[in-house]
Parts: C-alpha cells; structure tokens; sequence
C-alpha cells in the first residue's frame, strides 16, 4: 500500500503547490502542474498534464516559451519504450512492434501548455516537462500505467502457499508483504514471488499478533498491521516499533481492526465493529475519528477498507451497508454508489483506486467490481471457484508500481495477479 498512498500524497501536493520560480534574462515566471496524467494513467486511454504560467505579480505570462515533454516506460518489466512532442512537431516511438499513441504539447492559451498522452503500455513510466530546455521542479514525475479494467480476468501469475491472505502492501523495494489472517504472521516476498522473510507469531504479547488483517507500509518502509484489537507498527525487517489497543470502544481501542492505510503521515484504521475510522500520526498518537454506527450519510456499518483518491477524497467499503462511502479527509459526506442497480454490491472489503477506477473486491459476490472514481459502474471479473481467475472471499486488493493488480484470495489460500 506504501507506494500507492505516497503517490496520492504527492500527487496532491504538486496540484495544490508545484511553483519554481525561472530567471530569463529581464522577465521571470513561475509555473503550477496539475492533471490526472501526473502520476497515473490507464492502457490506451488519454491523459493530460496542464503547465500554467504566470508572471511574477500573479498574472498569466504571455511571452512565448518553449515547452516539450517526453514519456519514457522504465518498468524493467516490459522493453523501455520511448515517445516525445513538442507544440510544433511529433515524435513517434522507435518500436516499430508495438506503435504508441502520439504524445502532444499544445498552447490551450498564451501563459498555458497542455500536456496529453495516451500510454499502451503498463508499468512505470517517467513525464519529462521542460520550459525553455530546463526540466521543471518535480520532473520527471513517476507515472503509473494501469490496466483497462475491461481487459481483466484471467490472472498472469499466482503466489499460492499462504494461510488466508487478508492484506496485502509493497515496500519501496517492490517486496510484497502479505498478512496471512489463519497462520498469524506477515510473509514477504521479492518481485520474483519468492518468500524471503517472516515475522509474527499467535499470541497476546505486543509483538505477536491474533488474525491479522490491514497491512500498510510508509515512506521508511515500517510496517502497520491491524491484529486482534490491537495496531502494530513493525520495522522492514519485523521487529516492533510500537503496539497501541485493546478491546473497548474509546479513542485507541478497537474492536476488529480490518483495513489500514497511509495518507498525509497519517494512519487511518477500520474499527469494524465500532463502525468508525480512526485516525493517528505515524508514531500512532491518537488524532480524530471519523464516523458513527448507522446507514446515513457520514455513517458507517462494519467498514472493512479504506483508500484515498489523488484528491486526498476518503473511499470506504463498508460490509454491513453494502456499499462505498466517499468523503472527504474532514469527514464531509460526498456520494455513495455499489447500493443498487448494475454493479451491486454484497459485502464490499477491500478497495483500489488505480487512476480514474475504483476495484472494489466483493466477499459475498467473490468478484471484483469496478467502478469510475463518479460511482459509475464499468465492468467486474471472477467468480466463486477454485479455476485461475476465480475466487473464494476476496479480500484486499493493491498494485504496485508495474500497474498490476494484486488480490487476496483468501479462501484459495493465494494471490492473484491481474
């Protein structure tokens, strides 16, 4: 989860704030960046980043500048593939076996750029913006191809040998850290899928853990799992850092603790059972709580998940309700969709939000639903069953930098691989 929660974080930081200031001889200017094409992108679908600029007063620079762009796909998964444009021409890729869509740099009006693209490709890739040949602060920014959600089903690798997979995470080494809820511990693996390290153990002491579920990791790598009501903080090589909770009902108690996530430095827990989000720094100081018991707006039943979208806007699946709340870092209510109609939920518990989509996998449905960011439903893959492609209760869902798509079969005792 590490690698997708900073992502959003930076992400929003570049919209809201991503000045530099230029000296070109007698005039300066300073630029703002923003656009969904910032850090992530879907397969064949277009995308965008706008520079606007402005003078040092604040008003739009109108002296012309030269403002190029280059994408180049750095994912040692697939070949390196490179495209480029400028406002005046078009560069097209080298490789003649897979042809990329023309990447444009366009003038929407004198003081602004727009930068569009159209990768074909899944994986990391790296946005070059240039003015007047200097790279901008912040370039190149790292952008995540995804899938089309469309083109899902059938899984292109499968780690199996886990006890009842529930969360699952990635490090800033692309390891893939599992919780195994059944054999109460954390495995993780390397990008090849080979188990290197374990930690944990079932017990009531503050560094074992009883059923564990949400996992997350931070900007250090540490690692956050939610066990029995409890919350645990590991270092990457398992050793506790601290250990906060005990059943009740108050600010640091839980009861059930499911899905864990990172955003702004700060740790956002599901207390299922207590039907609320609670929230802490990350040295795990209690900060606020989100939410009440109920079927309003604003409330929660039994939420097992929770993610946030490069608007820092708060996604959560709740169980009880059979539905996706959405709503903002303050708690403000925004939309709910998944409650009826196609794409119906049964018993949402994990969410991903992977550019413009949100995968919910469903635990009753044994199926993952997609949906836009709007709540407009798009397409669901799965089924109940053992067969590559199918599973029995789906739980967490995450990808990692190559833009695949990671899910806990719990039942199947694996991970499935999109």
């Amino acid at each position: 989860m590490r690698q997708r929660e900073t992502e959003l974080v930076q992400a929003k930081d570049r919209e809201i704030a991503l000045l530099q200031q230029q000296q070109g001889g007698k005039h300066s200017y300073t630029y703002q960046v923003s656009g969904p094409g910032l850090t992530s992108a879907t397969v064949n679908q277009p995308t965008h980043v706008l520079v606007q600029l402005t003078d040092s007063s604040g008003r739009p620079y109108s002296l012309p500048l030269n403002v190029t762009a280059q994408v180049k796909l750095v994912s040692k998964a697939t070949p390196t593939n490179t495209h480029e444009a400028t406002p005046t021409r078009t560069w097209w890729p080298w490789s003649k076996k897979q042809p990329e869509k023309q990447v444009l740099v366009a003038m929407t009006s004198p003081s602004q750029y727009e930068v569009s693209y159209t990768p074909v490709s899944r994986g990391q890739h790296k946005l070059h913006v240039q003015v007047n040949d200097r790279e901008i602060n912040g370039s190149p920014f790292t952008v995540t191809v995804y899938p089309d959600p469309r083109q899902l089903g059938h899984p292109v690798r499968t780690v199996t040998g886990l006890n009842c997979p529930y969360g699952i995470a990635f490090n800033s080494h692309q390891e893939m850290i599992v919780s195994e809820c059944e054999g109460h511990r954390v495995s993780i693996f390397d990008i090849r899928g080979q188990k290197i390290r374990i930690f944990g153990s079932r017990g009531d002491s503050p560094d074992q853990m009883v059923l564990p579920a949400g996992i997350a990791t931070d900007d250090t790598d540490n690692i956050y799992v939610s066990s029995e009501h409890k919350l645990q903080k590991f270092t990457s090589r398992g050793e506790l850092i601290k250990c906060i909770g005990r059943r009740g009902s108050k600010e640091w108690e839980f009861n059930d603790p499911r899905g864990v996530t990172l955003c702004a430095n700060q740790v956002f827990v599901c207390d299922r059972d207590n039907h609320r989000i609670q929230v802490f720094d990350l040295d795990l100081n209690f900060v606020r709580s989100i939410g009440s018991h109920g079927k309003g707006r604003g409330e929660f039943n039994s939420p097992l998940d929770v993610k946030f979208d490069t608007a820092r806007n708060l996604y959560v699946a709740e169980w009880g309700n059979g539905r996706v709340q959405v709503m903002d870092t303050r708690g403000q209510f925004i939309r709910l969709f998944g409650q009826e109609g196609e794409g119906k939920l049964r018993e949402p518990s994990g969410l991903l939000i992977a550019d413009k989509y949100v995968y919910v996998s469903d635990l009753n449905g044994d199926c993952i639903v997609v949906y836009e960011t709007s709540g407009q439903f798009v397409t669901s893959f799965g089924r109940f069953g053992e067969k590559e492609g199918e599973f029995r209760r789906p739980y967490c869902i995450t990808s990692g930098v190559d833009g695949f798509i990671h899910v806990c079969d719990y039942g199947n005792n694996r991970v499935q691989i999109f």
